[in-house]
């Protein structure tokens, strides 16, 4: 243990230790995904602790990118050094066990997918869940949420202070960045399906009234959890934008999993700006540092960086983090409906969503079961084509098509009014963290 502690500097090589392995880490720093200040925190030591606390570094992916690192045994091993670590997950909130879990420490969870089209506002309690770490314990009267600016604190405000201020109701679909990264191959990251998305109606305070009188190019957002984020000035500034400090979600108090007492909402862009159980607001002249906005966790590398230790090749400052995501679309749930008189040939009603990050954007979406080489036109809710109400929202769509043979492969593509369109083939948009499918 005392040659390992000397080991934490790049020029004296970083060693770090899980169990009774020690590992090399000196040429993966850069490109750990948590980013590299995070990871340096267990230089010269042990990884359980931190690991306690991230508890998504326990898996075989994981323990896969280890192996090649590892450069020996610790001769005077202490099995029992980390028995009294207390477990930071004991105070989890009760979720639905309807949700498509993916990890529960930290929670990592999706809206059941054939749900999806019953439920244009989608209830508290199947929303998706996106946790990077424990959900805080925070009291409703304690709470504070701290104003700077350049680092010095203009303002502190309490939650019943927020509530007395003028609010706004807006109704937004938030996207995991991840969402879909299942269907790449060999990206890095929780593999989700389609169901890390949801939408509902938040009220809280315009964020441009507080900002009032105000100028800086960034607005950075801090969480009670340590999460950090942030957003151009010009975004938050305009009232137009809608971002709103939200302290309810569907007419109710925000669930502890969706950012009790108070979160940042910001229309249109990836889940990670809307940052939960916010506790600052910095504006700034750069963006915010941390492994969520300059680390690579956020940001679409080019498809020639293959795997981790190909991300120190290329300068990550020079991508920018992502913001706001492609429209897409993706079918959802398939039912057999009875229809009089169809001969040959049984009747199916498609169900799926489509998004775009863009303001009134009225996506269309062509499903075809013919390979792509015949379309048919979905509809899509009506309610949807209020823009007033669901200007940054999803639209649920639907189609009756008669299928004569089965097996057959079903295919939905969206679009918007300036062609933007949906890629045919996957590969062309493939990058290492499986971002924005």
């Amino acid at each position: 243990y005392e040659e390992i502690s000397k080991h934490n500097t790049e020029e004296k090589r970083i060693w770090t230790t899980y169990e009774d392995k020690v590992y090399d880490i000196t040429d993966f720093v850069d490109s750990h995904p948590g980013g590299k200040d995070k990871i340096i925190l267990a230089a010269g030591s042990s990884l359980e602790p931190f690991w306690n606390h991230y508890k998504q570094h326990q898996k075989q992916e994981v323990y896969e990118i280890l192996e090649p690192m590892k450069i020996g045994r610790i001769k005077d091993y202490n099995p029992d050094k980390f028995k009294n670590l207390k477990d930071e997950y004991l105070n989890e909130p009760i979720r639905s066990p309807e949700l498509k879990f993916h990890s529960s420490k930290p929670c990592n969870a999706e809206t059941p997918v054939d749900q999806i089209h019953e439920n244009p506002i989608t209830p508290n309690d199947l929303w998706y869940i996106r946790n990077h770490n424990p959900v805080p314990v925070i009291k409703a009267d304690e709470y504070k949420l701290q104003f700077f600016y350049d680092n010095n604190l203009i303002k502190t405000f309490t939650l019943e202070d927020l509530k007395r201020m003028r609010s706004k109701r807006v109704i937004t679909t938030i996207q995991c960045g991840g969402n879909r990264r299942g269907e790449f191959e060999k990206t890095s990251g929780t593999q989700w399906d389609v169901g890390a998305i949801s939408t509902a109606e938040w009220e809280g305070v315009p964020l441009c009234e507080i900002l009032n009188g105000y100028r800086a190019e960034h607005i950075h957002f801090e969480g009670y959890d340590g999460v950090k984020s942030s957003i151009p000035f010009k975004k938050g500034s305009n009232c137009f934008g809608d971002v709103i400090i939200a302290y309810k979600m569907n007419g109710e108090e925000l669930p502890p999993d969706h950012g009790f007492p108070v979160r940042i909402i910001v229309p249109g862009y990836v889940g990670i700006k809307n940052i939960k159980w916010l506790k600052k607001i910095n504006l700034a002249e750069e963006e915010v540092d941390g492994p969520w906005q300059k680390g690579m966790a956020y940001k679409i590398l080019p498809g020639s960086i293959r795997c981790l230790e190909d991300v120190s090749k290329i300068d990550l400052d020079k991508i920018d983090t992502i913001e706001e995501l492609p429209i897409q679309s993706c079918i959802t749930h398939i039912e057999e409906i009875e229809e009089k008189y169809v001969m040959n040939g049984k009747n199916f009603r498609i169900h799926g969503y489509a998004y775009s990050s863009k303001p009134l954007v009225f996506p269309r979406v062509d499903v075809s079961i013919a390979g792509g080489k015949r379309w048919n036109i979905a509809g899509v809710n009506t309610r949807f084509k209020d823009f007033e109400n669901f200007k940054w929202g999803w639209a649920l769509w639907s189609v009756n098509l008669k299928i004569d043979k089965t097996p057959c492969e079903v295919i939905c593509m969206a679009s918007d009014d300036q062609k933007n369109m949906q890629p045919r083939d996957i590969r062309d948009i493939w990058n290492l963290r499986g971002l924005a499918n």
